[in-house]
């Protein structure tokens, strides 16, 4: 075997690799940067529509990663390898790989994976889609295409490849801290870098001067606007990546606030526009004296020819070959063709014997079998002009009809009047001759491609069209011929390629039937389901050879389902002596971090293994093991790092850091937040009347209830809040019932999570909850129809599920007052009816969900829609009364007293002693009786068995009263009776809601 490249042949390697692509190898800049994108070479250079080919090596500077170098792959500065290519050259992935294997990095004895990752920096106003590059579980290199920077969107879409350096390096010389590579044969990276890491982090943490850098900091902006008025436009951009960094380090210093944080973001955003606008105009000013380089691929090969028509069915594909789409948007696609792709072939009149779909990570595939060679003839009326307009007072054709005719392809001879919705038109036998398959499917697949949609997506070339990633090759056969057709840039043919660890071989299919054993021959399996199922099984019997088993999880299966083609399952190991950290941190790193499944015992212990999936065969398994369990053992050893730093101080120290956390600029930052619940803790709970003993137990849990998010670990990994805040509250003393409430007040999660188990905890959960809705939509922070940053929605479902699971029978409206008169600003009374509603509108939903009937939640809701837990039971009595067999009568007797009254503007009262007829005296006798036991509970069930008695009254008084007489008094005062009557149902459910009232 080759020695291992040491680190800088490493970077002599990728210069030499990306200068014969005919990149520009630049220098790192002389400035401190947080990562090579804020390069010039790269952030100004995929402005405008001039190529450009760069790569150059970055020193990074993060000064909150830093860790004194005791942490073996954390660092405040560590090396990234830059690349760009402006435009796309069509084969950049190729060239990726091409570049790892001229290290020694080939893909088919490791793991390659792109796996998603959308890379987005505010402060630059740059955004893009792409993927984390993993070997062997490592993340190795960010690729992006970038869609935005400066602000502005990019034509040409530029390919950005970042290479952690570090990390390829690792790898390649099988080390497990960075401080061990070897740089330059008798010289480490720690022999070079080590000491300077020490004191920088000493410099970041403890001695830089808050006072003087924020000084300094608006110095640096002064320069930039003031070189940016002269039209020095690199030096004005100097001075904002300067600002950046002492940003950097001020908050690493624990010195911006909330609102300082907001403003110096904006400001740096703006200032960075302002920037790349003059840059875009300099270089259009100076005629884009570059744009000419012939650096761009042809958009387009040539369209194959139109093949001759079939004369015998055959069966038909489609292929779209793309870069590896995500994991969810493999679903969305699947979804979409499972719905679509039959009906397509309907719409186009072309029967088949069946239609099957597959969707995996870099293959959407459509096939048909025995599909009809051409469509049959159809015959159709074609409605016309009105027959008054298509003939003269002589039955002589006007010009409409001759116009109608020439139109449709037929005689005005042949025109024939007939009634089309009510009225005298002409109409037309229209005969349409089908057409070949081969035509009408090569008119028709680019508009069945584009119909497929995804939740984000991208251009990635001249086209400008947009799909989820790069579409590289279309695959499109009828039988033997070539559909011909374009999409985004690409000529349909008939070739596929294989799978990714083979290189991507290109296969010419020859014929539709043949593409399946091109596909087995590959290992590669497109069914969703059988790929899933294979999955299970290989990873059970892998767990069950150590004696364990997998615990379930349905999102890691799934996720990892649509991750691979070529599934293989491995078996890893890693140190017992890490089994001592909490159990949901390790199962949080491997599920998370890695898409590893955990190995437990019977009894539900963790085991000291680890099952991945490999995106390809069995070859050189044991080289992928060993690199996966390389990359899980630094993870462990963060984790460990994080835990044991963690817990070196009790929960409750880690609450000033909350102040530097922003929660929302106007309602300030996570220490605010977590101060509001706290205060608010204890009336939500008095008010919904809870026990001292409870409220007690929420508020010291308040207290402490966003302090985690402040931690090492969680800061880390944010899906550990909670958890972590739990485990680090037992270690800090606290009871058991403070450390579970601070867990559950974050549940539920989501909608199928398990709700507070304590009444603290729930109590804690609803108040949270009810802080961020009233607050954000406070500050008209409500959710947009696509857009729910805040999570609002979750937080509405939650409010509901734990007053419904608590039977807290409580009207929200009183705890929304409540909750706004704590913020700080003012929430208007149009705001707070706007929470309300909202949380009605997923109640509606959430009942919904559940099979209630639209017309009685309808009718619950117009009455009981901001008590989640009435409306509840309220639904489910209506439900049951309407089951019952005398539903119909007692329905019918209530609407006549209701709708009677429906359009009288004025609520009478009633005048007992007015009351002249018998009928009349009995129906107030029955509802004095009927209302005398209602309550203000809102109970459905109450107020339907106290009208049920009221039935023949009613009918009696109907049958023999007369209500709109002549007397006012005397009407006025039957309708107050009814009125009275229909009012019952107030605060229960509005009955003229239900179906047949």
């Amino acid at each position: 075997m080759a020695k291992a490249l040491t680190f800088q042949e490493v970077i002599f390697k990728l210069n030499e690799f990306w200068a014969a692509q005919d990149c520009v190898l630049w220098n790192p800049y002389n400035i401190q940067v947080g990562a090579g994108t804020n390069n010039p070479a790269t952030l100004l250079r995929v402005l405008g529509p001039e190529p450009w080919r760069v790569a150059y090596v970055e020193p990074s500077i993060r000064p909150d990663d830093g860790r004194y170098g005791e942490n073996p792959n954390r660092m405040q500065m560590f090396y990234q390898y830059q690349v760009i290519l402006k435009p796309d050259p069509g084969n950049p992935q190729e060239l990726y790989l091409n570049s790892l294997r001229a290290l020694g990095l080939n893909p088919e004895e490791q793991d390659i994976r792109f796996v998603e990752d959308n890379w987005e920096s505010p402060a630059l106003g740059a955004w893009g889609l792409g993927w984390e590059v993993w070997l062997n579980g490592q993340e190795i290199t960010q690729y992006t295409y970038f869609q935005q920077a400066g602000g502005l969107e990019l034509n040409p879409v530029s390919v950005e490849i970042t290479y952690g350096i570090e990390r390829i390096v690792l790898a390649l010389q099988g080390k497990d801290a960075v401080w061990d590579i070897d740089w330059l044969g008798d010289l480490t990276y720690g022999d070079v870098y080590l000491q300077s890491e020490v004191e920088h982090c000493r410099y970041y943490f403890e001695l830089a001067d808050v006072d003087g850098l924020k000084q300094t900091y608006n110095f640096y902006e002064s320069e930039s606007k003031r070189a940016l008025q002269a039209g020095a436009l690199i030096p004005a951009y100097d001075y904002i990546l300067k600002c950046s960094h002492l940003f950097n380090v001020l908050d690493t210093r624990g010195a911006i606030g909330v609102t300082e944080r907001a403003s110096y973001f904006r400001r740096m955003r703006n200032q960075t526009r302002e920037v790349a606008q003059a840059f875009a105009a300099q270089r259009e000013e100076m005629g884009y004296p570059i744009k000419n380089r012939q650096w761009e691929t042809p958009l387009l090969t040539a369209l194959p020819a139109s093949p001759e028509p079939l004369t015998q069915p055959a069966d038909f594909l489609l292929e779209i070959g793309v870069e590896e789409l995500p994991a969810g948007d493999v679903d969305d696609a699947l979804a979409q063709l499972q719905a679509g792709a039959a009906r397509f072939f309907e719409d186009l009149r072309l029967s088949n014997e069946g239609v099957q779909v597959y969707a995996t990570p870099r293959r959407l595939v459509v096939q048909a079998q025995k599909l009809a060679p051409r469509q049959p003839d159809v015959e159709q009326i074609e409605k016309g002009p009105p027959a008054n307009r298509a003939f003269d007072a002589d039955g002589k054709p006007t010009k409409a009809a001759e116009g109608f005719a020439r139109g449709k392809g037929v005689s005005v001879d042949d025109l024939r009047v007939e009634q089309v919705d009510g009225g005298d038109y002409v109409v037309a036998l229209v005969k349409t001759a089908g057409r070949p398959a081969t035509d009408v499917l090569a008119e028709a697949l680019p508009g069945f491609v584009g119909s497929i949609t995804f939740g984000k997506s991208m251009r990635w070339n001249a086209s400008g069209i947009s799909f989820s990633r790069p579409i590289r090759w279309l695959l499109a056969l009828l039988g033997k011929a070539v559909i011909p057709f374009e999409y985004a840039g690409v000529a349909s043919g008939n070739v596929t390629r294989g799978a990714r660890q083979y290189g991507s071989p290109q296969r010419e299919i020859l014929d539709a039937a043949h593409y399946m054993k091109h596909i087995d021959d590959q290992n590669i399996m497109l069914d969703h389901a059988s790929r899933r199922d294979d999955i299970i099984k290989q990873v059970q019997a892998l767990a069950a050879d150590v004696g364990g088993r997998i615990p379930d999880n349905p999102g890691l299966l799934a996720e990892v389902t649509n991750l691979v083609e070529v599934p293989t399952a491995l078996r890893g190991s890693f140190d017992p002596k890490y089994l001592e950290l909490p159990r949901d941190v390790l199962v949080t790193v491997m599920r998370k971090h890695q898409r590893y499944f955990a190995v437990e015992d019977e009894a539900g212990k963790l085991l000291p293994y680890f099952i991945a999936v490999r995106n390809g065969d069995d070859h050189q398994i044991a080289n992928v093991v060993s690199g996966n369990e390389h990359v899980l053992r630094a993870r462990f050893s963060d984790a460990n790092y994080f835990y044991k730093e963690d817990i070196r101080k009790p929960l409750e120290e880690y609450l000033p850091r909350l102040s530097t956390l922003t929660f929302q600029e106007k309602l300030g930052s996570m220490l605010d937040k977590n101060q509001r619940v706290s205060s608010l803790v204890e009336s939500v709970g008095n008010q919904i009347g809870l026990a001292a003993t409870v409220v007690a137990v929420a508020q010291r849990a308040a207290h402490l209830a966003k302090a985690d998010l402040a931690t090492q670990m969680v800061v880390e990994m944010t899906s550990l809040q909670g958890t972590m805040g739990r485990e680090y509250a037992l270690l800090s003393g606290y009871p058991e019932e403070v450390a579970d409430s601070i867990f559950e007040h974050w549940q539920p999660r989501g909608a199928d999570d398990a709700l507070p188990a304590s009444l603290p905890g729930a109590l804690l959960a609803l108040t949270d909850r009810l802080d961020s809705l009233v607050g954000l939509f406070g500050v008209g922070l409500a959710p947009k129809s696509t857009a729910d940053p805040y999570g609002l929605r979750r937080a509405a479902l939650g409010i509901i599920q734990i007053m419904v699971d608590r039977q807290w029978d409580y009207d929200l409206s009183g705890l929304v007052d409540l909750v706004a008169g704590a913020q700080p600003v003012p929430v208007s009374d149009e705001a707070r009816k706007q929470v309300l509603e909202f949380i009605s509108g997923r109640l509606q939903v959430w009942l919904a969900d559940q099979g209630w009937a639209a017309d009685v939640l309808a009718a619950v809701l117009a009455e009981q829609s901001t008590n989640p837990y009435r409306a509840l039971v309220g639904t489910q009595q209506l439900s049951e009364w309407i089951k019952r067999p005398d539903w119909e009568p007692l329905l019918d007797s209530f609407a006549r007293c209701v709708r009677i009254t429906r359009s009288e503007t004025q609520q009478y009262d009633i005048d007992a002693a007015a009351f002249a007829e018998a009928q009349e005296q009995a129906l107030y006798a029955a509802y004095q009786k009927a209302a005398s036991g209602l309550d203000a509970s809102g109970n459905v069930d109450a107020f339907l068995t106290a009208f049920e008695p009221m039935v023949p009254a009613v009918t009696a008084f109907f049958d023999h009263v007369m209500v709109n007489v002549d007397d006012e008094h005397l009407r006025q005062n039957r309708l107050a009776l009814l009125q009275a009557i229909g009012n019952m149902q107030t605060g229960r459910a509005d009955l003229s809601q239900l179906s047949g009232f």
